[in-house]
C-alpha cells in the first residue's frame, strides 16, 4: 500500500534524527513521541512515523514526515505546532540532532513493524546519480519488501540523500563500504504517529 499523491510532483521526506541526553529515561522518551502526535494533522503532511532505534544506531529516534510536495516544507517548518514540538519537547532532551529534506523518487510506502534509515554525506564533486546508486545498493542489500529513496532538496544540506527500508522483521542494516560517503544509520522498530 502506498500513499496517494494529493498534488503534482514528488513527495518530500523531512527527517528529524535525535539522540537524547543520558538523563532522559524511558518515560520521557515515551512523552517525546507522544508530543509528536499533534504533527500529522498539520497542512501538507501526508504521513508521519517514528523509528525507535536499536542499540548501535547513530541516533535513538528518527521522526519521519512525508509532505505532499516541496512547497509544503516551509509551511511545515514554520508552523507553530512544529516549532513547539522542536523547542518545547525535543530541544530540552537533546544530546545530538540532525535533519534532512529529500525529494522522494516515488510514493512513500506504508510503514511496517521495522525500518532502517540511511542518510549519506558526500564530497561536493559527487554526482547525484552516484548518491542514488549508493542508496539503491544499500536498499537492495537489505532485501526489504518496500523502500523509499530521495535526494536532498537544496544545496545547503548536510546529507545529499537518504533511503528508508521497511519490513515485518528486524532489518540487519550496515553502513555502505564506499569510503567516499559518510553514513548516518538508524534502524529499529517503526510505527506511525496517528
Amino acid at each position: 500500500m502506498t500513499l496517494p499523491r494529493r498534488q503534482a510532483g514528488a513527495p518530500l521526506l523531512h527527517l528529524d534524527l535525535a539522540s537524547l541526553s543520558p538523563t532522559t529515561g524511558p518515560e520521557a522518551h515515551r512523552e517525546l513521541i507522544e508530543a509528536a502526535r499533534c504533527l500529522p494533522s498539520l497542512p501538507g503532511v501526508l504521513s508521519t512515523g517514528v523509528i525507535e532505534a536499536d542499540a548501535g544506531a547513530d541516533f535513538e529516534i528518527a521522526f519521519l514526515f512525508v509532505l505532499a510536495e516541496p512547497a509544503a516544507l516551509e509551511r511545515f517548518g514554520t508552523h507553530p505546532e512544529y516549532s513547539r514540538f522542536l523547542q518545547g519537547s525535543l530541544a530540552p532532551r537533546l544530546h545530538a540532532f540532525a535533519g534532512a529534506d529529500v525529494r522522494l523518487e516515488g510514493e512513500f510506502p506504508a510503514l511496517q513493524a521495522y525500518a532502517a534509515c540511511l542518510a549519506l554525506t558526500a564530497p561536493d564533486e559527487t554526482f547525484d546519480w552516484e548518491v542514488t546508486a549508493a542508496l539503491k545498493r544499500w536498499v537492495d542489500g537489505l532485501g526489504a519488501p518496500s523502500h523509499a529513496i530521495g535526494l536532498a532538496v537544496g544545496e545547503k544540506q548536510r546529507y545529499r540523500g537518504a533511503a528508508l527500508a521497511f519490513a515485518d522483521r528486524p532489518l540487519v542494516a550496515q553502513r555502505p563500504q564506499e569510503a567516499r560517503f559518510g553514513a548516518t544509520l538508524v534502524y529499529g522498530r517503526a510505527r506511525s504517529l496517528p
